[in-house]
């Protein structure tokens, strides 16, 4: 969708991180809001100390990606944090990144996902990283389950934050990784040629039928309709304040939201389970920052600046922000104990896989109501929500999926 300067400006308040006469401000857009936006702020502020070029900050929401797609070329920002790896291989926006020049070397893993080909230039550098394959429940109790066909929770024991698109993709990744791993791998690379035949494979249709079985034993149609409308922060304090439910399926950032509301010391995680007794999944998901064309030089230095490993005896706002949770980094470990596994994790563990949704573009791509969020919501609503049995549900979202990319691709 195109966004005009007029509604760019009106819906994407600039946050100016410090001003400077006689200098245009280097133009940073993020999704983040709230506490995640005011800790970026505080980054950035380090960054314009002394005689560095002045930076706003653009709190752009989902609207990024319309941003970045946009045809008016005066509101595309020099810098620009994105959550999607997919926008990063959008027609539209590739031309207009610069690819990074020099700087510092990034772990293979991570460095393949933002290069378009073997041998390729890199399009970003990694600013946050997230272990999207964690499963939180409150000291002292234990809930984790042997193995994923047997989660047969109880009504009312899981919550789960089903008016947020992403959490529900989250869920089906993890499902999916583990029970059929070169499945998820499949998806991608026929996904964005616009090819439905793997999603016509039996094992997305199982997978989805294992997820809605979970979905279904988890909630009456009452706590079902409850979860339409509540949005991830809420799920959180579901389990760790008001004590509605015992287990949430949560990446890692879910920690500074329960010592806030809930208090420190109030919860352990485990992995979300694995299938037939293969290893649990590891879904990965991060925030890559890029330097877009007409930024410059000083758009391409301050994404370095940004993203520079810092080492053991640095202390400025990042560190301060990676050693209070919410935030990793393949770096540094976090001085918190509860978030040192996952992020070891993300760092080396054999089996990882990138957040599916968010390679996705084209008619698959996320955002609350499109795409695969969209079709993903209605399957819960349809079991969890509705009395829809599990598998027919299943066939029902596998079948809208294939006939999206169907429509897609001409055929």
């Amino acid at each position: 969708m195109p966004i005009s300067r007029r509604a760019f400006l009106l819906g994407v308040p600039a946050l100016a991180a410090t001003a400077c006469a006689g200098q245009p401000p280097l133009r940073v857009a993020v999704v983040w809001s709230g506490a995640e936006l005011q800790r970026f702020l505080r980054v950035v502020d380090a960054y314009t100390a002394g005689s560095r070029r002045p930076v706003s900050v653009y709190s752009a929401g989902d609207n990024i990606s319309a941003l970045l797609r946009g045809p008016a070329e005066n509101v595309i920002p020099d810098v620009a944090v994105i959550p999607r790896l997919g926008l990063l291989f959008d027609p539209l926006v590739s031309p207009r990144i610069q690819p990074r020049v020099g700087g510092h070397v990034q772990d293979a893993f991570w460095r393949g996902l933002v290069t378009p080909y073997e041998g390729g230039p890199e399009l970003g550098a990694w600013f946050k990283l997230a272990n999207k394959s964690l499963v939180w429940h409150r000291k002292g109790e234990r809930h984790a389950p042997p193995n994923l066909t047997s989660w047969m929770p109880r009504p009312g024991t899981v919550a789960i934050g089903a008016a947020d698109g992403w959490v529900l993709s989250d869920w089906f990744e993890n499902v999916l990784l583990a029970y059929a791993p070169e499945v998820y791998d499949g998806l991608f690379t026929a996904a964005t040629r616009g090819d439905p035949e793997w999603w016509a494979r039996n094992e997305v249709a199982e997978a989805l039928t294992v997820l809605a079985l979970i979905w279904r034993e988890a909630f009456t149609p009452d706590q079902g309709r409850r979860a339409l409308t509540l949005q991830f922060h809420d799920s959180i304090l579901d389990v760790f304040r008001y004590r509605g439910a015992d287990v949430v399926a949560a990446p890692d950032f879910a920690l500074p939201v329960i010592e806030r509301y809930a208090g420190k010391d109030v919860a352990r995680h485990f992995s979300f389970p694995g299938h037939a007794g293969g290893p649990p999944p590891l879904v990965a998901g991060g925030d890559v920052a890029v330097a877009m064309r007409g930024g410059g030089q000083d758009a391409l230095d301050f994404v370095e600046w940004l993203t520079r490993p810092r080492g053991s005896d640095e202390h400025d706002a990042l560190t301060e922000w990676v050693d209070e949770g919410g935030f990793l980094t393949l770096d540094r470990e976090p001085s918190h104990p509860l978030l040192r596994e996952p992020a070891l994790a993300l760092r080396g563990r054999e089996g990882r896989r990138y957040d599916l949704s968010d390679r996705l573009i084209g008619r698959l791509e996320g955002g609350d109501g499109r795409g695969l969020w969209r079709v993903l919501t209605e399957l819960f609503g349809d079991v969890a929500a509705g009395t829809t049995a599990p598998a027919g549900a299943a066939q029902a979202a596998r079948e809208k999926i294939v006939t999206s990319l169907a429509k897609g691709s001409g055929r």
